[in-house]
């Protein structure tokens, strides 16, 4: 029963994401959630042997659906964050286009949202890491109990995945 409450909760977490960056930061985010779906399509089919999920609707095996879309929720926090690191750090209005410093703001983004949700996923029992493929060894991350190894992997991704995310918002707007 908690189990399909939380895929409901992972099903609502995308028009209540949507609205409250449409209504609050007055921004829209449909071109962050499609672009960060689809690099949670693909990041889910590669790695699909590495978890075993335990929720109920499923897109490939036992990978949820839920868990792809909100890869796009993920990717449009992160991205927002780490603008908004960048702009308060660096005393600066937007991104400066081609500015590589982003891909520092980009990690800590990741250590601030991103690793903090894979915990709660982890913890809440959505899904459970295959440690017998993993071979995961580094230790834990003290307080979050969780492996090193997931942390520099969402570090690792996050030097990559914005990027993508914040290139094709646009055109999946509707916009240039």
């Amino acid at each position: 029963m908690k189990l399909i409450l939380l895929e409901a909760v992972l099903y609502l977490q995308i028009p209540l994401t949507w609205y409250l960056f449409r209504r609050f930061a007055k921004r829209n985010v449909t071109g962050e959630m499609i672009a960060g779906a689809m690099i949670g399509a693909f990041n889910e089919f590669a790695t699909e042997p590495l978890w075993d999920y335990h929720l109920h609707l499923n897109v490939y095996k036992d990978t949820p659906l839920a868990v792809v879309l909100g890869w796009g929720v993920m990717f449009t926090l992160v991205t927002f964050i780490s603008e908004k690191l960048y702009c308060a750090f660096l005393k600066k209005p937007r991104i400066e286009p081609r500015d590589k410093r982003i891909f520092v703001f980009d990690v800590v983004a990741a250590a601030l949202v991103a690793f903090p949700l894979e915990t709660l996923g982890l913890k809440a029992g959505i899904w459970t890491y295959r440690y017998d493929r993993l071979a995961w060894d580094w230790g834990t991350v003290p307080f979050f109990n969780m492996p090193y190894e997931a942390l520099f992997g969402y570090i690792l991704f996050m030097l990559v995945t914005p990027t993508f995310v914040r290139y094709w918002e646009k055109p999946f707007e509707g916009g240039v």
